[in-house]
């Protein structure tokens, strides 16, 4: 099952859940976005906060296995994916 890890600043949408599990067929690969649909399902408004004219925020990353993900929501993933979500960090 990949394993999708919930930035804090969205856990209010997931009743402070920092983690979801999401079943796919042994073998099967899915995209990142099929994922955050299947998040957006149960958490209605995920999708929302994450996205801007149907692509990720400016400056959002998603990290799959620990690696920065250059195809973002059209990364394919298999069943022991671990996916991140990083919002932008500013600072001075």
């Amino acid at each position: 099952m990949p394993r999708l890890h919930i930035p804090s600043l969205l856990q209010d949408l997931t009743g402070d859940v920092d983690q979801v599990d999401v079943t796919i067929a042994p073998g099967a690969q899915v995209s990142v976005r099929e994922l955050l649909n299947e998040l957006d399902r149960r958490y209605p408004g995920f999708a929302e906060r994450l996205l801007y004219e149907g692509d990720l925020m400016p400056g959002m990353a998603v990290f799959v296995d620990g690696e920065q993900s250059r195809l973002g929501l059209r990364e394919k993933v298999g069943a022991a994916a671990d996916i991140h979500f990083i919002p932008p960090v500013s600072g001075g």
